[in-house]
This record gives structure tokens, sequence and C-alpha cells, in this order.
């Protein structure tokens, strides 16, 4: 069982993807100062067993998401950003 249940938005599934920024600096820094950046799968709800096709949409950004929070919160407006329309380059229309 996932750790958070899927997210449903005008029929697709949302699973927001956040993980630690690759470290690339040896300054002395802690490497979880770095942040999360955020990326977010789309498909559509299937019964259990099936298999769907997803895509992936990272979002790039120059800075990162200091909280973990925020940026699950991010990932998931993305998703219902890119399911709107609204993100140029990413569609959903053939799923």
């Amino acid at each position: 069982m996932p750790a958070f249940p899927p997210l449903l938005y005008k029929g697709f599934e949302l699973h927001p993807l956040v993980f630690s920024r690759a470290f690339d600096r040896f300054d002395r820094h802690s490497r979880y100062a770095e942040g999360y950046d955020v990326a977010v799968r789309i498909c559509r709800p299937v019964a259990s067993g099936e298999t769907s096709t997803s895509r992936v949409f990272k979002m790039d950004r120059q800075d990162v998401f200091a909280d973990f929070g925020i940026a699950r919160r991010a990932a998931r407006q993305r998703g219902e950003d890119i399911i709107d329309g609204k993100v140029e380059g990413a569609s959903v229309v053939d799923m």
C-alpha cells in the first residue's frame, strides 16, 4: 500500500514525486539543506492487477523547495495544471 493514496483529478490519478536534489557541492554544508525537486506521474485509474499508461513530468526550477509538504503540493498543482492544459509542451490528451 502506498504511503499516500493517489490524488484524483478530472479522471486522472496524480502521484506527486518528491526527491532530494542531487548533492553536487562539497563545501561542508548539510546535504539535506539542498531541498527537494519535484515531478508528477499522471495516469488513468485502473482496476487492481491491470496496467495503465502513465507519464512523468518533471518540474524544472533553478531553486529548490525547502519543505517536503510544499514540494508535494507544488507537484499536485503542476499535475492539475497539465491536465487543464495550462503547461505548454505537456499534454495528457491521448491518455
